[in-house]
């Protein structure tokens, strides 16, 4: 606790400035060689330094069930900023978030992400962005890459689950990828909702078996989000630490 706003400076400092330099690298490298193969370990190392610098210990669960070379929609509870390092840092494939447009804003940033394929989606865009998600959900699978959403639409405040909204299951069964539910717990206590102080800590990652989205149809989707929440919310309370 004493040793948390110190945590803290070193590291916005230490991610801001890797995000900077790695951020203008990638735009620069991806307009001259979008083909090439850096961008996966870059997103890691920038994970991992991320994971480094805020005193986060990763315990992963379930990485057997993962196919390295597939590519998968992940779904699961999203409790703390410290969730999207943990994820990319921590899985076996290289992925992609659905994230919100005001992020695509932030200089640098926006640029970066824009050049590695994350998916910008616009909250109040309704179902007319539908199509044009789709367009850049198929283009991140074609590259052989998996896509994180978080269907609660944004972070828990109290680290309760939230109900999971439709969007992430209607984009796995348009694009036919199995989704994969994953269970976070104690990266709320790592980096609170709302909190300035990073006070680090263990957050523990479970995945769970994938389920395949081949043959589902849109009368599917409200089964298929129940499905998938209960396997997370199940494991959840069996792990969270209250």
């Amino acid at each position: 606790m004493a040793l948390s706003p110190i945590r803290t400076v070193v590291a916005v400092l230490s991610v801001g400035i890797a995000t900077l330099l790695l951020g203008s690298y990638l735009i620069i490298l991806l307009r001259f060689h979008p083909t090439t193969r850096q961008v996966t370990p870059i997103m890691r190392f920038w994970a991992r330094l991320f994971l480094l610098v805020t005193g986060t210990r990763v315990e992963v669960e379930g990485l057997d069930k993962l196919d390295p070379d597939a590519s998968y929609v992940f779904c699961g509870n999203h409790i703390s900023n410290i969730d999207i390092p943990v994820m990319i840092g921590r899985l076996p494939v290289s992925v992609r978030f659905l994230a919100k447009e005001e992020l695509f804003l932030v200089p640098v940033l926006g640029g970066a992400m824009r050049a590695i394929h994350m998916v910008e989606t616009d909250r109040e865009a309704g179902p007319m962005a539908h199509r044009e998600i789709n367009e850049q959900v198929g283009r991140v699978a074609a590259e052989g890459l998996s896509l994180v959403i978080y269907p609660e639409g944004t972070r828990s405040k109290d680290a309760e689950m939230m109900p999971f909204k439709k969007g992430a299951f209607r984009i796995a069964i348009d694009n036919g990828m199995p989704m994969v539910p994953v269970t976070i717990a104690g990266s709320e206590r790592v980096w609170k909702p709302a909190e300035k102080l990073i006070f680090g800590g263990k957050v523990r990652l479970v995945i769970h078996d994938p389920i395949p989205t081949e043959g589902f149809a849109i009368a599917d989707i409200a089964s298929l989000r129940d499905r998938l929440r209960g396997v997370v919310e199940k494991t959840y309370a069996e792990i969270r630490v209250r």
